[in-house]
């Protein structure tokens, strides 16, 4: 195969030979690649643009033909087989040619090489975080082979940096100067850490040729695991809304397997996970859970930890072994009050009412010694921590108190009134009074039992009677001694007579109605107050009651509904009692609406104004100067009569003024003819008045001036 592509290759060379033009003298040896690896062939055709004589040397002596196969083509050309090179074989190869112009020579260089290879060099390795560590990387081959690192293209020289020589795009090395090459060429790392991980090539080079074989190398750092937890600890109170978070941050190569240690006993169902175990999640905090938790990391290399302390703070709990008691008085109570919670809670006990503090305390029992009905009611156990407070009421029952501080006075029908009585209840609301009298004469009680009132009152004694009179109060357990007696004469005292209202003088506004009341009798005692109720005439309606003071004269009954049938009762209270009701009917209209006043309205008005104005006007002119439209009107319906009667009036006054002023007597019913401010026209004077001055531009002028024809 090889011969086969040698002479395939020669064949090329002479035909490109053959076609080129000879221009002189000349010999080229012709071949392919210079360097040959140890046992391969290769071919050299020596050309000459003559013919002659070739004979061909190695390194200036004959080729030894017993190993290597010389071949004359013809007269111009030989070649040269090299078979199964070795290393000695490499040199310079003369083709020697010589023709009638004499001897040309031409040389050739051929270099063997035995390929680079890196026998056993392990291609993995693996080391320890922050060692030293070194990479060897054993290289065979010849002549001399050079060997050179690299990593991620760039090229380490033994003082850690590049030196720019990196064949094709490799640039410098740029670190912390930590790689070393050391005179075996093994690679050394110094110090080494994470960012040191990654893939390494080893090259070896044929020196002074380019003949290069790499090899790739892996290099792991382990680290062993470390554990980091931000808090050391964390202080919370105990819930069911209190959730705590641990996150362990773990680091470590290989990565590291978490594993949790918890306190004990814990309640594992509440603790949760994420994916890999380094974040711990509690939920509805508990006491229980206090103490401390361990995040443990381990791997191949070793195992470390960290703890984390939880605190937990209870909200204290109280429990009374008893809530409630009665006893009689001059018995002992004991009650004890047991109280949890972190940190411990102190204990102290409270009167509830008062706030006072009780100090006949031991520990957290309460201790009361011969009970009085002073000391019944609540008592508070309160405990209190830095978390909060919480307390728990016990309640003792026993006899009310004798009744002190109070007034007996006769009342109204001869009554008793027991007034402002104080009782202390024995820890028990009072439910009764036990009310009991009776006469001189009698040595036994009489009884009634009545709800608590102020005042109490006992009824039908006898008028103007002496009696004792005792009380005694009765709480839901027991009942307390009776009062000191108190010696009284029941009266005959009256109520007051019945109010009267005058519902003739009643006045309403709107829906509000104010009746007047009066009251005539008051049973010889002021008028306390009036008992007012009102509804609607309808059964299914309900009474609405107020009360008014005593010296009231009227009764104000607001927000009523319109347009209804209304009922109301008055009666009147003194110290002896109420008197008679005083019933009314009165009804509360709708409201009249008042029309609403439109722009018709408006001008409507505006315009009688204006009539009622023009009127007026009109006659004062009729009246005055006989002018206007009255006076055309009358003219038009009764003539001028009442012109001429005016004319004849004016002209008998002139008539009488000539005569005076002259002396001449002239003929009665003589009309003299003076000439008017206006002048004489055709010798007719003519009297200017309102009644003859037209009444519009329209209004024509009488044809003869004589006053009398016109009237």
């Amino acid at each position: 195969m090889t011969a086969n592509m040698m002479m395939l290759r020669l064949c090329g060379l002479l035909l490109i030979c053959s076609s080129s033009t000879i221009t002189g003298a000349k010999v080229d040896i012709i071949s392919g690649d210079s360097d040959l690896m140890v046992g391969s062939s290769t071919l050299l055709l020596c050309k000459a643009d003559s013919e002659g004589e070739i004979r061909w040397l190695k390194d200036n002596e004959d080729v030894d033909e017993d190993r290597h196969t010389v071949e004359k083509i013809d007269e111009s050309s030989s070649k040269l087989i090299l078979k199964n090179v070795e290393l000695d074989d490499a040199g310079i190869y003369t083709c020697e040619f010589e023709d009638d112009h004499g001897p040309k020579k031409s040389n050739y260089q051929i270099y063997v090489y035995q390929t680079p290879d890196f026998g056993n060099t392990r291609t993995y390795h693996e080391f320890l975080v922050n060692q030293t560590v070194t990479i060897p990387c054993v290289v065979s081959g010849k002549p001399a082979v050079e060997v050179f690192w690299f990593r991620n293209n760039r090229i380490v020289n033994d003082d850690g940096r590049g030196d720019g020589h990196a064949a094709g795009p490799s640039a410098l090395l740029c670190g912390r100067g930590h790689l070393r090459i050391l005179p075996d060429r093994s690679l050394q790392i110094l110090g080494i850490q994470q960012e040191d991980r990654g893939t390494y090539t080893c090259e070896g080079r044929i020196q002074g040729r380019p003949i290069v074989r790499d090899l790739q190398i892996s290099v792991v750092v382990n680290e062993p695991p470390t554990v980091l937890i931000n808090q050391k600890g964390m202080k919370v109170s105990a819930g069911p809304n209190t959730t705590v978070s641990i996150a362990c941050l773990v680091k470590g190569v290989p990565t590291p397997n978490i594993s949790w240690i918890f306190p004990s006993p814990s309640d594992v169902s509440r603790y949760k996970f994420n994916s890999d175990k380094s974040e711990l999640t509690i939920s509805a905090v508990t006491r229980s859970d206090f103490g401390e938790y361990v995040c443990i990391a381990t791997n191949k290399i070793g195992e470390n930890s960290a703890t984390f302390i939880l605190e937990v703070s209870e909200h204290p709990a109280v429990v009374l072994d008893q809530t409630k008691l009665t006893v009689i008085p001059g018995e002992a109570v004991s009650v004890n009050c047991n109280a949890t919670g972190h940190p411990t809670p102190t204990v102290q006990w409270f009167r509830k009412t008062t706030r006072e503090k009780m100090m006949n305390v031991e520990g957290s029992e309460l201790i009361i010694e011969n009970v009085m009905p002073s000391d019944g009611g609540f008592y508070s156990c309160i405990a209190s921590n830095t978390v909060g407070t919480t307390s728990e009421d016990f309640q003792l029952i026993t006899w009310p108190g004798t009744p002190t501080k109070f007034s007996v006075a006769p009342g109204p029908s001869s009554s008793v009134l027991i007034q402002s009585a104080s009782v202390l209840d024995g820890g028990s609301s009072i439910i009764q009074y036990i009310l009991q009298w009776k006469k001189p004469s009698e040595d036994t009680w009489s009884e009634s039992l009545v709800k608590p009132t102020d005042p109490l009152v006992i009824t039908g004694l006898e008028p103007y009677t002496e009696y004792s009179i005792r009380f005694a109060a009765k709480n839901s357990h027991y009942q307390g001694n009776f009062s000191t007696e108190h010696k009284i004469f029941s009266q005959s005292q009256r109520e007051p007579g019945s109010p009267i209202l005058s519902l003739s003088e009643k006045k309403l506004d709107t829906n509000s109605v104010y009746i007047p009341i009066k009251q005539l009798k008051d049973g010889d005692s002021p008028i306390l107050r009036y008992i007012v109720r009102y509804k609607e005439n309808h059964e299914k309606e309900e009474w609405t009651k107020k009360e008014i003071p005593g010296n009231s004269t009227k009764i104000h009954l607001k927000n009523l509904q319109y347009n209804a049938n209304y009922q109301m009762e008055v009666s009147a209270v003194n110290h002896n009692g109420s008197s008679r009701t005083s019933t009314v009917n009165f009804t509360v209209p709708q409201p009249v609406s008042q029309p609403a006043l439109g722009k018709a309205g408006v001008v409507g008005i505006v315009m009688v104004i204006f009539l009622v104005l023009m009127v007026s006007v009109d006659a004062f002119c009729c009246y005055t100067n006989h002018c206007g439209l009255l006076n055309f009107l009358a003219r038009k319906l009764f003539g001028h009569k009442v012109s001429e009667s005016k004319e004849m009036d004016v002209e008998a006054n002139n008539s009488i003024r000539d005569v005076k002023l002259s002396g001449i007597t002239l003929p009665r019913g003589s009309i003299p003819k003076l000439q008017s401010s206006n002048g004489a026209v055709n010798d007719n004077h003519s009297e200017v008045t309102c009644d003859k001055a037209p009444l519009t531009k329209f209004e024509k002028k009488p044809e003869s001036g004589d006053p009398a024809a016109e009237a």
